[in-house]
C-alpha cells in the first residue's frame, strides 16, 4: 500500500497520457476524414460551376452564329429581319451588350440598340489597334474571334465576339457583339457564398469574381483551378479558380472538431485527477469527491454520448445527456439494465464487437446501425475501449453520424447526375450534327451540279466521322475514350455504302488491335482517314482492276502508328506537300492536331505512314 501512495502521482499522469493520446488518435481519424469529405465537395462543385460557366458561354456564342447562318443560308435576304433579331437577342439575353453589323471595309453599318451606341454607327475599326488584328483574325480563319476583356469606346468593358459572314464565298462583314457575363454567372453562383471565385483572361485579366475572399489563405490547398477554352480563332482559353472562404469554414462547423478534442483532452486530464483524489487517504476523500462531481459534470457535458458497460452489455456507469439525446432513454431508464437499442436484429453484431474488445488491447473503432427509442434507425461512430484495470468495464464513445452518411450519398447521387448530363450533351451534339446532314441533304436535294453534288456528300461524310464519335460516347459509360475498332468499322461501312458501284468494288483490309482513343484524337483520327479513304475512291482506281486498301492500327511503346496503303494509279509524292486542296488540308490539319510524325510514299499506290503519342487526358482536355 505504502509503495502503490509513492507511485499514485505517476500512475495518475500515465492514465491521463493514455486517454489524451487516446482522444487525440480519434480526433486525428475523424479530422482526416472530415477534410477529405470537404475536399472533394469543394472538387466536385468547382468543376461542376466552371462546366456551367463553359456551358453558358457556348450558349451565347451560338445566338451569335445562329444569327450568321440566316443570312448565310439565305445568300443576304434575311438582312431584312436583322435588326429585330439583333434586337431581340439583346432584350431576351442580359450577357449581350449590343449587336453590331461591321461590313468588309471595317465600318460599323447598324447596330442594336441604337439608343446609347449612336456614336458607333460609321465607325472604322481598322483605326483601332486593340480591334484591327483580331478582326482581321477572325474573317481570314473564316470562324468567330473572341477579344480580350477591354474597354470599349462607350466606356464600359465587354468581350467583342466576332462571326465573319460568308455568301457564296465572298467576305461581306462580321457579325459582332459585346458581351458581359457578370450577371448569368452570378446566376450559376447563387447560394454559393461559402466561395470565391476568379476568372482571367488570356492576357490574365480578371474580369469576373464572386464570393468574399476573406479566409481563402486557409483553404489554398482545396483551390480548384480549371480552364474553360473558348474555342475561337486565336485559341483563348479562360482560367477558373475557386476556393472556400470564411464562411465554408462557419457552414461546415470546421472549428467544432477542435473544441471536441480539447473536451476530450480535458476530459482525459480530469480522468487522471479523478484518479489521484479517489486513491487519497480518508483525510482527502472531500475533496476526492469533488473531483469526481466536477468529472461527472463534464462527462455529462461533453458533446458525444459516453456510457460504460459490462461484457454482456449491462449499462454501469454514466449514459450522459449527449447519449440521452442521441439514443432517446434517459439514465434512469437504462441504469442497470442490457443495453436498450440492442434489439434482436442487433444482438449478433453486439457479440461480435464484445469478442473483439476481448481479443485487442487499446481502442477499436466501429460504424454501427442502432434504432433509437422512437424506432427511427441511425448511424453511429463508435469508439470501445477497456477501462483500465477492470477487464470486464468498457468505456463506450458514441457518434451521430448520420448527417455524414447522407451527405456521402449525396455526393454520390450528384456524380451519377453528372455522368447522366454529359451522356445527354453527347446526344444532344449527335443529334444536333444530324439536323446539319438533313439541311445538307435538303440543299443536295435542289443542285443540279453533280460536282457540288459530290461536294456536299463529301462533307455529309466529315460529319458523321465526328457524330459517330459522340454517338459511341452517348452508348458507353466512358465519357473520356471510345473504342476504335468500333468506330472505324462503322467509318468504312458508311463510305463503302456511299462509294460502290456494285461493278468494281473495293476491297478493304483491315488490321486493328483493339485499342481505345480519347475523344480529342478520336475526332482528327477519323476526320483523317476519311478523307484518305474518300480520296482513294474518287481518283485511285479508276482502269485498276482488283483495287484494294490497307489499313493497318496498332500502339505501340505510347505511341499509335498506323499506316494506309492502296493499290491505286499513285502521285508524285512532292504534289501532297504543294497541294492546297480541301481535303488535303484536312489531312494536314488533322495531322497537325495530333502532333504526328508522317511519311508518303507511292509504290506503285499512294500510301502514308503517321505516329503521333497517345493521349491519356479526358473529353475535356486539350491535345
Amino acid at each position: 500500500m505504502k509503495n502503490f501512495e509513492n507511485y499514485r502521482l505517476i500512475i495518475s499522469v500515465g492514465i491521463g497520457l493514455f486517454l489524451s493520446i487516446l482522444a487525440m488518435v480519434i480526433w486525428r481519424v475523424n479530422q482526416t476524414k472530415l477534410e477529405s469529405s470537404l475536399a472533394g465537395k469543394v472538387t466536385d462543385t468547382g468543376r461542376l460551376i466552371s462546366q456551367q460557366f463553359d456551358v453558358t458561354l457556348k450558349e451565347n456564342v451560338s445566338r451569335l452564329e445562329n444569327l450568321k447562318r440566316r443570312l448565310e443560308m439565305t445568300d443576304g435576304a434575311y438582312f431584312e429581319y436583322w435588326n429585330r433579331d439583333a434586337a431581340q437577342i439583346v432584350e431576351t439575353e442580359e450577357t449581350f451588350k449590343f449587336v453590331e453589323w461591321i461590313d468588309s471595309t471595317m465600318t460599323i453599318q447598324r447596330v442594336e440598340p441604337y439608343e446609347g451606341n449612336e456614336e458607333a454607327v460609321g465607325l472604322d475599326i481598322s483605326r483601332l489597334d486593340y480591334r484591327r488584328s483580331d478582326w482581321l483574325q477572325a474573317r481570314n480563319d473564316s470562324i468567330f474571334n473572341m477579344t480580350h476583356w477591354l474597354e470599349l469606346v462607350q466606356g464600359d468593358k465587354a468581350f467583342l465576339v466576332d462571326e465573319p459572314v460568308y455568301i457564296n464565298g465572298t467576305f461581306y462583314g462580321t457579325i459582332t457583339a459585346g458581351m458581359d457575363f457578370t450577371k448569368r454567372f452570378n446566376d450559376i453562383m447563387r447560394g454559393l457564398d461559402e466561395y470565391h471565385v476568379r476568372i482571367t483572361d488570356e492576357r490574365e485579366v480578371i474580369f469576373y469574381t464572386f464570393g468574399s475572399s476573406k479566409g481563402t489563405d486557409v483553404f489554398t490547398e482545396m483551390a480548384v483551378n480549371s480552364t474553360i477554352e473558348v474555342g475561337d480563332a486565336n485559341n483563348g482559353v479562360w482560367s477558373v479558380t475557386m476556393i472556400p472562404n470564411h464562411l465554408f469554414a462557419d457552414i461546415n462547423s470546421i472549428s467544432d472538431n477542435t473544441l471536441v478534442l480539447a473536451l476530450v483532452v480535458i476530459l482525459s486530464v480530469l480522468v487522471a485527477i479523478s484518479f489521484f483524489l479517489t486513491q487519497k487517504s480518508s483525510s482527502a476523500q472531500r475533496t476526492s469527491k469533488i473531483a469526481n462531481d466536477q468529472f461527472r459534470a463534464f462527462i455529462n457535458a461533453a458533446p458525444i454520448g459516453i456510457y460504460v458497460i459490462d461484457s454482456e452489455g449491462i449499462v454501469l456507469d454514466f449514459w450522459n445527456s449527449a447519449a440521452e439525446k442521441m439514443l432517446g432513454w434517459k439514465q434512469e431508464e437504462v441504469q442497470g439494465k442490457l443495453l436498450p437499442h440492442i434489439t434482436h436484429e442487433y444482438k449478433e453484431d453486439f457479440k461480435r464487437i464484445m469478442r473483439d474488445v476481448r481479443k485487442n488491447d487499446g481502442v477499436l473503432n466501429y460504424e454501427v446501425r442502432r434504432r433509437r427509442k422512437d424506432g427511427i434507425e441511425r448511424v453511429f461512430r463508435m469508439h470501445v475501449s477497456n477501462v483500465i484495470g477492470e477487464e470486464e468495464r468498457m468505456m463506450i464513445l458514441l457518434e451521430d453520424i448520420t448527417k455524414e452518411k447522407e451527405y456521402e450519398q449525396q455526393l454520390e447521387n450528384s456524380l451519377e447526375e453528372k455522368n447522366i448530363l454529359l451522356s445527354e450533351v453527347h446526344h444532344r451534339v449527335k443529334n444536333n450534327l444530324a439536323i446539319i446532314v438533313g439541311l445538307i441533304e435538303l440543299q443536295n436535294s435542289e443542285v443540279v451540279s453533280e460536282e457540288t453534288k459530290l461536294n456536299l456528300y463529301e462533307t455529309k461524310n466529315r460529319i458523321y466521322s465526328i457524330s459517330a464519335v459522340h454517338e459511341l460516347l452517348y452508348q458507353t459509360d466512358n465519357f473520356s475514350e471510345i473504342s476504335f475498332v468500333e468506330y472505324i468499322n462503322e467509318l468504312v461501312s458508311r463510305l463503302k455504302r456511299t462509294y460502290d458501284d456494285g461493278k468494281n468494288p473495293v476491297t478493304i483490309k483491315m488490321n486493328i488491335t483493339g485499342l481505345s482513343v480519347n475523344i480529342n484524337q478520336a475526332i482528327p483520327l477519323g476526320l483523317l482517314l476519311n478523307e484518305l479513304i474518300t480520296n482513294s475512291y474518287k481518283h485511285a482506281f479508276s482502269g485498276v482492276s482488283n483495287p484494294e486498301i490497307s489499313l493497318d492500327l496498332k500502339e505501340q511503346e505510347g505511341f499509335i502508328e498506323i499506316q494506309y496503303v492502296d493499290n491505286g494509279k499513285g502521285f508524285k509524292v512532292d504534289f501532297f506537300e504543294k497541294a492546297s486542296s480541301l481535303g488535303v488540308t484536312i489531312v494536314k490539319t488533322s495531322l497537325g492536331q495530333l502532333g504526328a510524325e508522317y511519311e508518303i510514299f507511292s509504290n506503285p499506290g499512294f500510301g502514308i505512314r503517321f505516329r503521333f503519342p497517345v493521349k491519356s487526358k479526358g473529353a475535356h482536355s486539350n491535345l
